[in-house]
């Protein structure tokens, strides 16, 4: 097993009515990641009715930038992009980040996984944002859930909150910790 660091890659999508209808159409596709080297977990499915229910994701956990970078170059890659495409009723937006904090693999294996996608502001050092997030992540690990924090593989300074809870309700009214006023960053839900 290489020590490399590990990659987080997440792809979201307008969802398709195909996908919305029965993504577990995709599922056979999506499995054939397990066969791939360096492939540590696949977590794909639908934001929340309660949110809309409009947005389809697809996350993949590598063991090393190494084994994320062969993958892309392969056609087990194009074949899962393909498998993507009736899923998706749009273009696909996809994000490669680094561990920073925890694994992701506890949150996204929860009843409700959610996604924070941050950017910092003009003037923002990654460390501000690194330490607001750890903040943050000490609150929802308190409360007992689930948090990672990564970091871009490609330095443009965007990071990803990765956040399990028990069910889409508990979020909803836990507005204790799910409301984080941070005036250095832009949050992208």
């Amino acid at each position: 097993m290489s020590t490399g660091t590990r990659i987080i890659q997440y792809i979201s999508f307008p969802a398709s009515d195909a996908f919305v209808n029965n993504r577990y159409q995709f599922t056979d596709g999506l499995e054939k990641l397990k066969t791939v080297d360096g492939h540590l977990g696949s977590f794909w499915g639908l934001q929340a009715a309660e949110e809309g229910g409009k947005t389809g994701y697809l996350v993949t956990i590598w063991e090393s930038v190494e084994h994320h970078k062969k993958f892309t170059a392969s056609d087990a890659f194009s074949a899962a992009m393909a498998s993507l495409k009736p899923a998706a009723a749009g273009e696909l937006t996809r994000f490669q980040f680094t561990g920073v904090r925890g694994s992701p693999i506890p949150g996204l294996q929860t009843a409700a996984t959610e996604f924070v996608i941050v950017r910092p502001n003009a003037g923002t050092s990654g460390d501000a944002v690194t330490a607001a997030a750890n903040k943050a992540g000490d609150s929802f690990e308190q409360k007992g859930y689930p948090v990672a924090l990564g970091q871009s593989a490609h330095g443009d300074g965007v990071y990803i909150v990765v956040i399990g809870w028990p069910s889409v309700a508990v979020r909803v009214q836990d507005r204790s910790i799910n409301v984080i006023r941070v005036s250095h960053v832009s949050v992208c839900l």
